[in-house]
Formats: structure tokens, sequence, C-alpha cells
């Protein structure tokens, strides 16, 4: 004789199932602004994925343990002023960062250089290297994009995820 299960602790399984999915493995975001295009454009779901260097504690800027950190070119994914931003890591922690005031402000990390205005060039020229526990991101439509330029460095900690797919 089969025993069948009640429909109550079913919904209730699958319920906390996806529930502890969306907090700990995969969430589905809506990308607002244009500080990604063309790579993401306004008004693209993309999927988080929120276990690429870790496994991330709920509601807070930590991890419960962390195998990986965020390297120039990733995607990343991390809370700014009550919001949620999607930034490109243009460096790592340790990184070296060189700023140059010829021609321009500028800040280049390996091969990649980084426009920046006079404010964001006297905000940050005295920093030769990205602090540890920290990434410097920037927006690929940097003309359009408040980024670590604006506010200086990201905690790897605060960092919920990557663009897994758009």
């Amino acid at each position: 004789m089969k025993t069948r299960l009640s429909p109550v602790l079913v919904f209730l399984t699958v319920f906390l199932l996806a529930i502890t999915v969306k907090l700990l493995v995969i969430d589905i975001l809506y990308v607002a602004g244009p500080s990604m295009s063309p790579v993401i454009t306004p008004g693209t779901l993309v999927a988080e994925f929120r276990l690429e260097w870790g496994i991330p504690v709920p509601f807070k800027n930590a991890y419960f343990t962390r195998w990986g950190t965020p390297t120039a070119g990733d995607i990343v994914i991390y809370p700014w002023q009550g919001r949620l931003v999607v930034k490109r890591c243009v460096a790592g922690p340790g990184e070296k960062l060189v700023f140059s005031n010829e021609k321009g402000y500028s800040v280049r990390s390996g091969a990649r250089e980084i426009p920046l205005n006079r404010e964001q060039y006297h905000k940050l020229k005295n920093v030769q290297q990205v602090p540890d526990g920290m990434i410097f991101a920037v927006g690929d439509n940097m003309a359009e994009s408040h980024d670590s330029r604006d506010y200086g460095f990201v905690s790897v900690d605060s960092i919920r995820g990557t663009v897994l797919w758009k």
C-alpha cells in the first residue's frame, strides 16, 4: 500500500527549497540603468549566480565560506546606496594602479586605461594598489556609470554574485 504525501507538506518542501535556492544559489534581477551598456542594456533580466566565490550569508555582507575572489574582467553584483548594481571588476585585491594626469586624467590597471575626471583623479591618485579585501569596479559604459571612480573600492564581502546569463 502506497503512502500519499500531504499536499501541504509537498508545498512547504517546495517553498523552502525555492527560498533556499534564491537566497544562496541563483536570483533573477532586472537591470534598470545604462552603466553596463552595450553588454547589459537597461530593461534586461539577468541571472545572478551567488556561489561564484563562496557561500553567502543571506542579508549580510559576508560569506559562510569563500573559495575565490573576483578578478579583472568578472561582472559583479553588489549593493550600493540601498540598491543592487552591476559593474565589471577591473582590478582585484593587491593589483597595481597607475594614475596619470598627462593628456587628461586616467588610471591604468594592467593593460586597461580608465578615464577619470579631475575630482576622481584627486580623490584616488595617492592609491598605488587595490587594498586587500577590495576590488575596483567600473561600468562598461564609463560615461554613464557611477562606480569605484566616484565612491571608492568595493568590499569583496559585499559582492553578492556574478551575472550567469543575460
